[in-house]
């Protein structure tokens, strides 16, 4: 009875540390050091030797947590999804979608700037443009001859007199050379309003930026760093440590963004601050 109770602890001491063994195991098998994966992933080391000891109250958490994993399981090579289950299964937690952002934005979005809005209306607009220079190319292709006529009629025209008036004609007294006209200015394009937005973390931080629709930063911005990006468009700014980094836009502070390992989601324009 006694040996049955010592091998049913035993068994959950092993499933326990599973996650984190294996990790470890994987690692040490190739010859890996956690200063290694460090400073190709930019996740601090406290973080990963986190992640090896089952440390989760010393994580970030939420989607960075399972940020971390993914990023430590494609730099040893093993499988990215099956390491998050693992992880999923070793924290007690139930699945989901992996960009789901910790945070409810009750505000309700500006749609000309959310970078998520339907691509429908631009599809209906790329369509409808398509089938108008169809039809164009379809009525230029059918009433071409008569065109090609037309244009030799006129330039037979035009060209006659001008070839038996070719002998200049001497200026009267007081004529001057007629000017050449003048060729209208090219019109200046309206240049796009750019604008910058700087990020400074006083601790290590989980950063994620996207500038006009492309992702610029995904990872973790380690204290005393920095990240400038520049746009003409959007900038949205998403991390786990409000009150572990600084922004500024075009060089004016913003002040303090929230509490220390508070998830904050900012988006700027050209104005400054949206949200």
């Amino acid at each position: 009875m006694d040996n049955r109770a010592d091998l049913q602890v035993e068994g959950k001491r092993t499933s326990m540390g599973a996650f984190g063994d294996r990790l470890r195991r994987e690692r040490e098998m190739r010859g890996i050091t956690l200063d290694e994966i460090a400073e190709s992933t930019k996740i601090a080391r406290r973080h990963l030797e986190a992640l090896e000891s089952e440390g989760f109250g010393e994580l970030p958490g939420g989607i960075f947590n399972k940020g971390f994993v993914r990023a430590y399981a494609r730099f040893l090579g093993i499988d990215e999804d099956q390491a998050v289950a693992d992880y999923s299964a070793a924290n007690h937690e139930e699945p989901e979608a992996e960009d789901k952002f910790p945070l409810d934005i009750h505000a309700k979005p500006n749609r000309e700037l959310n970078p998520r809005r339907s691509y429908l209306p631009i599809a209906f607009s790329v369509a409808a443009l398509a089938g108008v220079l169809v039809g164009y190319f379809l009525w230029t292709k059918s009433n071409k001859p008569h065109i090609a006529d037309a244009g030799a009629a006129q330039l037979a025209a035009t060209s006659q007199p001008a070839a038996l008036n070719s002998t200049p004609q001497p200026l009267a007294s007081g004529e001057s050379e007629p000017e050449a006209a003048a060729t209208p200015a090219p019109v200046a394009r309206k240049k796009e309003k750019r604008f910058f937005v700087l990020v400074k973390a006083r601790e290590d931080s989980w950063v994620s930026i996207v500038a006009d629709g492309k992702s610029v930063m995904e990872s973790v911005l380690n204290a005393d760093n920095q990240k400038k990006v520049k746009a003409g468009q959007t900038v949205v700014l998403r991390t786990g440590n409000a009150g572990g980094i600084e922004v500024s836009f075009n060089g004016r502070p913003l002040g303090a963004l929230g509490n220390e390992n508070e998830p904050r989601t900012l988006t700027f324009n050209a104005a400054g601050l949206v949200q």
